[in-house]
């Protein structure tokens, strides 16, 4: 559909191709859901054993702050990266000028604003958990000031960015607890590394291509390990997550449900291992991608309905489960 549209079509209609294309509402909104009820709900029962899960008005707040996040990183990156997906990318919205990088400074500073005074409404932890994160994004978007040397370093450069998970996770934490993000117990911290190294597998798995698809003046993973050392990468990546998730739950005493969901989620993970080692072409390199996307939100909603089947939910104070 974005192939055919101009510049005198809407605005409205541009910026929502745009969307589709590099920012999906629907992938964005479940991966935040997600990802902010599992952090949450741990942060309730490390902190407070005793009490169901809750979603309140900090839920709310926090869900926005954590999306509004989400999207000025991606214009961060649109500006960090336009020059080389202008060469790599030209048949992108952006790219085609029908939005521009002043569009999205516009609409990247709206989120900064939203996303700061719904931190400030939550609290001054919130707030200034929030703010640590944001002040890192900075260093992200300036590429830690040493951007040649970083991109040379092609696995560091990946690392350095994934670094942002752990304190968006104790960003949540904030929100939830009203208590700062030092505050938080060691087994939250642990849980905050485990969507750092889950990022990173996704990261390495979206970067894996066939021989066939490689692009001249275009890093890759596979250019850089192989087309087999990658998936070995990403192999090495799931194992680590996975069994630092499955720590967490052993701490909690969870039941053998989540244990055996978390083995299933890792199995689906190994066929597309698999099938790309095995027949290595287009398809079977976006299946890596794909799965490792699909880890990232189901291994968050599996704690978090564990946790609901165990603790109880209560919205807005009232018992629902």
């Amino acid at each position: 559909m974005s192939a055919t549209l101009t510049l005198e079509a809407p605005f409205g209609t541009r910026l929502a191709a745009y969307l589709r294309e590099r920012f999906p509402l629907i992938g964005h909104g479940i991966l935040i859901v997600s990802y902010f009820s599992s952090n949450q709900f741990l942060a309730e029962v490390l902190t407070a054993p005793d009490r169901p899960v809750a979603y309140g008005l900090y839920s709310v707040l926090g869900a926005v702050a954590l999306f509004c996040f989400f999207f000025h990183l991606r214009v961060f990156d649109e500006h960090k990266d336009y020059a080389d997906d202008c060469r790599h990318h030209p048949h992108r919205v952006l790219q085609r000028g029908l939005v521009t990088l002043g569009d999205l400074r516009r609409l990247g500073i709206v989120a900064i604003v939203v996303g700061a005074v719904a931190a400030l409404l939550a609290g001054w932890a919130a707030f200034v958990a929030w703010l640590i994160a944001f002040l890192f994004s900075l260093l992200m978007l300036r590429e830690f000031f040493v951007g040649p040397w970083l991109k040379k370093r092609f696995l560091l450069y990946a690392i350095s960015h994934m670094l942002l998970l752990p304190l968006l996770a104790l960003m949540i934490f904030s929100f939830t607890t009203g208590q700062p993000p030092w505050q938080a117990p060691g087994w939250f911290w642990l849980y905050a590394f485990v969507g750092f190294f889950v990022s990173f597998n996704w990261e390495v798995s979206r970067k894996i291509r066939a021989p066939e698809q490689e692009i001249d003046g275009l890093d890759s993973y596979t250019k850089r390990f192989g087309v087999h050392g990658a998936a070995w990468v990403v192999l090495g990546i799931r194992v680590v997550d996975t069994a630092l998730v499955m720590l967490v739950g052993w701490h909690l005493q969870l039941s053998p449900f989540f244990y055996l969901a978390l083995i299933l989620l890792f199995l689906v993970c190994l066929v597309g291992f698999v099938q790309y080692r095995l027949d290595t072409n287009p398809r079977t390199a976006k299946r890596m991608e794909t799965y490792a996307g699909l880890y990232i939100i189901a291994f968050d909603l599996i704690l978090a309905v564990e946790l609901i089947r165990r603790q109880g939910l209560e919205i807005a104070g009232l018992e629902v489960f």
